[in-house]
């Protein structure tokens, strides 16, 4: 058997190669190829595109990368039409991942969406897509499965893979003192995200607050940096702003877990830091045309995944025009300097963890998918299945 699967950003990757890694057990002589990055190579998928083709933020950097794009998915129309995959995995990405979608369905080729996109946030007009072109969703939030059962969607909530992250017992303290921070000092935490055009948008803004923040309390601050972007161009954006900080290539979530508290980008690493159960403050801020088009599409009251899941906000947000170094350094110093304040965040992170299930999410798809294949090729060749 051979399987196609696509994902378009680091997370993304992170998921599939767990869930790779698993597929590959329970179907002997499973063959994966598609589009990822290093979690997905060092699970044994053959990737033919990598992650660092696709990642964009907003209309005006996505716009750079679009001729690369479409190559791309001719590229996969083609292999889809010439029969080569017995099934396709999608894994997030949805603008493009819905018309790999869209040409699986058309060749008969079933697709199993794996962690969904969010339709239930904005443009809910994709999920009439998603029922004519998707076998089956693997939802990561409890909600979701019901979201699309209403809808006519065929979906299973079989938990968050994130929770497969987390560390048994994490020491904070031994962390904070790896990652530079004194015992007597507040750890704060900056997070710019995963994408080449989010690091260009929000670093600097954050870097500002740091400063604006170090005038009014003493802190140390450790910068995680995505495998996707370069150290040296974080290190050189903080040489130029004059701020001086810890930047670690590739360990977010032991930051995460090290930090007091966090600058945060919006995204999937506000559900990291709830799951570490880190105080955060939410930013966020893109080219006003994507701002405003995001809000005319959006359905939700708030951005962070965290106030999403608790259905109240629980994590302060600043985003777009209130999204400023100002803000965000008065924000941090808020908490930075109210342990009480950090208490009560963490025990609201604390639920928000206990909502998304146990460990064991991507065994958990993994084996939905490898007994729905099962079944079909039963089907094809005409055996009893009962």
């Amino acid at each position: 058997m051979k399987i196609l699967i696509v994902a378009g950003e680091e997370s993304g990757d992170a998921y599939a190669g767990r869930l790779a890694r698993r597929l590959f057990v329970l179907i002997p002589g499973l063959e994966m190829e598609g589009i990822g990055g290093p979690h997905m190579r060092d699970a044994g998928v053959t990737t033919f595109h990598d992650i660092e083709q696709m990642s964009s933020v907003g209309i005006s950097s996505m716009l750079g990368k679009l001729g690369a794009a479409l190559g791309m998915l001719r590229d996969i129309k083609a292999r889809l039409k010439a029969g080569e995959y017995q099934a396709v995995i999608l894994v997030d990405y949805p603008d493009f991942n819905m018309q790999v979608a869209k040409a699986a369905s058309g060749a008969g080729i079933p697709v199993y969406y794996y962690v969904c996109p969010q339709f239930w946030a904005w443009r809910q007009g994709r999920v009439k897509k998603a029922k004519r072109w998707v076998d089956l969703m693997l939802v990561v939030f409890p909600f979701e499965e019901i979201f699309y059962k209403e809808r006519g969607v065929e979906a299973v909530f079989f938990g968050h893979p994130l929770l497969d992250e987390l560390p048994p017992t994490p020491d904070r303290a031994l962390l904070k003192k790896e990652f530079g921070g004194a015992p007597e000092l507040p750890l704060l935490g900056v997070l710019p995200g995963s994408r080449q055009g989010e690091v260009e948008q929000m670093f600097p803004m954050m870097l500002e607050s740091v400063r604006i923040i170090r005038t009014a309390m003493e802190v140390e601050v450790v910068v995680p940096c995505a495998l996707s972007i370069d150290t040296s161009q974080l290190e050189a954006m903080a040489a130029r702003a004059g701020v001086k900080m810890n930047i670690v290539k590739a360990r977010s979530w032991e930051v995460m877990n090290a930090c007091d508290f966090l600058i945060c980008k919006s995204g999937t690493s506000t559900l990291q830091a709830a799951l570490a159960q880190t105080p955060m403050l939410i930013v966020y801020k893109a080219d006003l045309l994507s701002y405003y088009l995001a809000r005319t599409l959006s359905h939700l009251q708030w951005a962070g995944l965290p106030n999403i899941l608790a259905d109240r906000e629980i994590v302060p947000e600043l985003i777009q025009t209130a999204a400023t170094a100002e803000a965000i350094a008065h924000t941090a110093l808020m908490y930075l300097g109210n342990e009480e304040a950090r208490a009560r965040m963490r025990a609201d992170l604390a639920g928000v963890k206990d909502s998304l299930g146990t460990p064991g999410a991507s065994d958990r798809a993994a084996g939905i998918i490898a007994k729905r294949l099962e079944s079909r090729e039963k089907l094809t060749a005409g055996q009893d299945i009962s």
